[in-house]
């Protein structure tokens, strides 16, 4: 704990004492190797959990087959191509890219039905204004009958997107940086010991 304590009040007083910012690179350079490493472990207790479950032919045994043959496969593509490579973008555009697009389609659905529900419930300012919300994201969004290039919801997103969104984001991003700043003096203090008596 004294160790732990130590590390991170020189990390944090390095920011605001000069002479301290060069032990304060060397502590961060060592938090990127230990994270490094973490990953590493992450990746090898992962892939012989799915070992051991194929191994015994458990129930789901099909799926760690498809998990170690991506990550092996992934692992070939990327070394052999590089991260910018041509094989490398064309399995990220073909995998990442659809699973990000298909979440994003079941954030629509997910959105349409919470507004059906709080109609169903009690109709208030709030969820009249969160109906009309959503509705000229998606018409502007979505190339339906032509909608999306009129001009006026064209505008009304950008400001949507650039106005509300944005504050409502700098909201969520203020209160996990406070969160965050709480959780590591909690650690710092010793009133949290998440590595351990």
């Amino acid at each position: 704990m004294t160790i732990a304590c130590s590390a991170g009040l020189v990390t944090l007083l390095g920011y605001f004492i000069p002479p301290l910012a060069g032990i304060r690179d060397v502590l961060l350079q060592w938090a990127v190797i230990l994270a490094g490493f973490a990953l590493l472990v992450g990746i090898i207790n992962l892939l012989s959990a799915h070992f051991r479950k194929l191994s015994k032919a458990k129930k789901g045994g099909f799926y760690s087959l498809v998990l170690i043959l991506s990550f092996v496969g992934s692992l070939i593509v990327f070394g052999v191509s590089g991260p910018d490579g041509s094989w490398s973008l064309l399995l990220f555009n073909s995998v990442q890219v659809s699973v990000e697009s298909t979440l994003l389609a079941l954030l629509t659905v997910v959105l349409a039905y919470a507004a059906i529900r709080l109609f169903h419930k009690e109709v208030t300012r709030a969820t009249v204004l969160f109906m009309l919300t959503f509705l000229i994201v998606l018409v502007s969004s979505a190339p339906l009958f032509g909608l999306s290039n009129t001009p006026l919801l064209s505008e009304l997103r950008e400001w949507l997107s650039s106005v509300p969104i944005v504050a409502g984001a700098r909201g969520i991003l203020i209160g996990v940086a406070l969160g965050v700043l709480a959780a590591g003096l909690r650690i710092l203090m010793g009133v949290d010991r998440p590595y351990g008596r």
